[in-house]
């Protein structure tokens, strides 16, 4: 029973359904969080301009994923296909049919590769005509989007999630895969289920997940396991389980893994070992952070939205929105010097990066359960109902 419950646990979280959060560890060591500034609730200047809606392209139900920008190309994923389209318009500029269908959420892509999850294998398109440039067989199933670098995509892959009959019982891997040729630089059993992308800081990798601890009852959360590697040879360096429960996101820099989980509490990690350093409670339910300069940037449901600095876990700012729980419904998208993202009154906001200062919002929007994507001065939203609108910036 646990490990079913655990299974649907990991689907409402998917889906975007909030839970209470549980109380995070009580041995973990507490660092004080000093009262930033504090943006008052922001009301955006009536002039300004915002946002506007440029054009949309229906898909349908089997559009669950986010979409990806690279190449001066918007890319996205149904249960069936993969679609470039232009961002000026719409328009379809190649389409792939892959036979057994497509995990929709693992869509991945850079200016070399579109890297998206088939069942049993991941695929790696050409960006320019959707040509299949290689094929990998995997080990369970790359259900979410992939690590993509200049050189190197790394995937891990999954036996329970969205869409998958849970296999509890199965064992995941993680994979290190050079982009151009396809071929396999190394692979580790690591047991996790991972429905969350890696991440790297150019010399460690570091992957986690949920597992399944058959010799303790966790009544929230349940347990999560981090691997650390080389990320050239593959060599474990340090690996560590924590009871936070499914992870909403990673991120590392030189010296510190980023971590934000299921109980609420971002974690700066010691890259060496994995022992806490610091932790900064969300203060409500918490989609997952962005991380960008040194600085982390998440939104809470109780209506604020928070920049962390990263080396000491302590605000740089925190911003309130009009409305209750009014907060931001997906990790927040990030450009030089804006955060961009969709709240809870279906609004577009915009805020300066530096300040926490509102710089713009929409009128309410088709709802959304995924991330924001931009690229080339727009906004490409996905909505619940498979339809992605593009949006001009100002």
């Amino acid at each position: 029973m646990r490990r079913l419950a655990l299974f649907f646990v990991l689907i409402f979280l998917l889906l975007g359904c909030a839970s209470t959060p549980a109380e995070p560890p009580p041995t973990l060591p507490a660092t004080a969080v000093p009262t930033p500034t504090l943006s008052p609730s922001p009301t955006a200047n009536q002039s300004a301009p915002a946002a506007e809606l440029i054009w949309q392209r229906p898909f349908g139900m089997g559009l669950k994923g986010p979409a990806a920008f690279a190449a001066g190309t918007v890319f996205v994923a149904t249960d069936t296909a993969v679609y470039a389209l232009d961002p000026t318009s719409g328009d379809t500029v190649w389409e792939l049919v892959l036979d057994g269908g497509i995990w929709s959420r693992s869509l991945a892509a850079n200016d070399t590769a579109v890297i998206v999850g088939s069942p049993g294998k991941m695929v790696a398109l050409n960006p320019a005509d959707g040509a299949i440039l290689w094929q990998l067989p995997l080990v369970g199933d790359l259900l979410w989007a992939p690590l993509v670098t200049d050189g190197l995509v790394v995937a891990g892959t999954a036996f329970v999630g969205p869409g998958v009959t849970p296999n509890p019982d199965g064992k995941a891997w993680v994979y290190a895969v050079e982009l151009a040729s396809g071929e396999l630089m190394w692979s580790w059993e690591t047991a996790v289920y991972t429905l969350t992308t890696p991440t790297s800081n150019g010399s460690q990798l570091v992957v986690g997940g949920s597992f399944l601890n058959p010799e303790s009852d966790v009544e929230e959360g349940g347990f999560l396991r981090l691997h650390a590697f080389d990320q050239t040879t593959g060599e474990l360096q340090w690996q560590t389980e924590r009871q936070d429960g499914f992870i909403k996101s990673l991120a590392a820099n030189e010296d510190t893994v980023f971590l934000l989980a299921y109980t609420d509490m971002v974690y700066g990690l010691d890259g060496r070992s994995g022992e806490v350093r610091w932790q900064y409670p969300t203060e409500n339910w918490s989609p997952g952070f962005s991380w960008q300069d040194g600085v982390l940037y998440f939104g809470s449901d109780n209506a604020f939205v928070h920049a962390v600095d990263g080396g000491l876990g302590t605000a740089v700012w925190r911003t309130q929105l009009e409305g209750v729980f009014n907060a931001p419904r997906a990790e927040l998208t990030l450009d030089e010097r804006t955060a961009y993202f969709q709240g809870n009154d279906n609004q577009l906001y915009a805020l300066d990066l530096a300040s926490g200062e509102l710089v713009w919002h929409t009128t309410p929007q088709p709802r959304s359960r995924v991330p924001l994507t931009f690229g080339n001065g727009r906004l490409f939203l996905v909505d619940q109902k498979g339809t992605l609108s593009a949006f001009q910036t100002p």
